[in-house]
């Protein structure tokens, strides 16, 4: 079932840079999917997909409110670069039965 008080804490995670945090949503399986069409599988792959970001920049999202589904959240979320410019993307989120986050997939618009 969604759950958006879990998108709510992802995004607290991204903003607060807490891997921690950030892998407590996910299954242990999950995949994640970035715009770029690279694919991280497992959590282990998925926590090190965050160090990286997380080492070279600050991400600052503001997602827009969600559209719910039977299984999905979908965001469109607003990121400030360090260069003042802005990056648009569209995030689906996809969760379990047991409702954490069995994948992500995030699209740049534009």
């Amino acid at each position: 079932m969604p759950n958006q008080d879990l998108i709510d804490r992802y995004f607290a995670g991204m903003r607060n840079r807490d891997v921690d945090a950030l892998l407590a949503l996910f299954t242990e399986d999950a995949t994640f999917i970035l715009p770029d069409g690279r694919e991280f599988e497992g959590r282990d792959a998925i926590s090190e997909m965050y160090r990286l970001l997380f080492a070279n920049s600050r991400p600052n999202p503001s997602p827009r409110p969600g559209i719910v589904g039977t299984d999905c959240i979908a965001t469109e979320v607003e990121t400030e670069l360090p260069d003042g410019s802005k990056r648009y993307t569209a995030n689906f989120f996809h969760f379990s039965e047991d409702g954490l986050l069995r994948r992500v997939h995030s699209y740049r618009r534009g």
